[in-house]
């Protein structure tokens, strides 16, 4: 993901695939089932610190323990990261014809629903 080092892509991945908040153990602990080398749960411990100081995360204290949670849906991140990236862009048409180009029939095809579901221009200024 952008502006994410690995680790923090991977413990985003697991926080968004949880439906709850969730503990550092819970977080450690998911990642390590997948790992030949578990992770200290400090280093853990650290990357949700961080992800929590650069806006990714949000958290809350239950007794000793904080809870942490995405602070956007994956969906809406993915969303605002693809705007970002085209905001940079010198031609932002161009740009968005390379990306359709790439998509693939599956990818074109979410593409066209999701533009049948925009509301039309003459309804918007409605």
């Amino acid at each position: 993901m952008w502006n994410l080092g690995s680790l923090e892509a991977e413990v985003m991945d697991r926080i968004w695939s949880n439906e709850e908040p969730v503990t550092v153990r819970d977080v450690a602990g998911e990642i390590n089932s997948a790992r030949a080398q578990p992770l200290a749960y400090t280093t853990v411990m650290t990357t949700m610190y961080k992800l929590f100081r650069k806006g990714w995360l949000e958290r809350s204290k239950s007794g000793k323990q904080y809870f942490y949670a995405p602070v956007e849906a994956r969906d809406a991140c993915v969303a605002r990261l693809m705007t970002q990236v085209l905001g940079k862009s010198a031609d932002p048409e161009v740009a968005l014809l390379h990306f359709v180009e790439g998509l693939g029939s599956e990818g074109s095809t979410a593409l066209r629903s999701a533009l049948h579901r925009l509301p039309a221009e003459d309804d918007a200024d409605a």
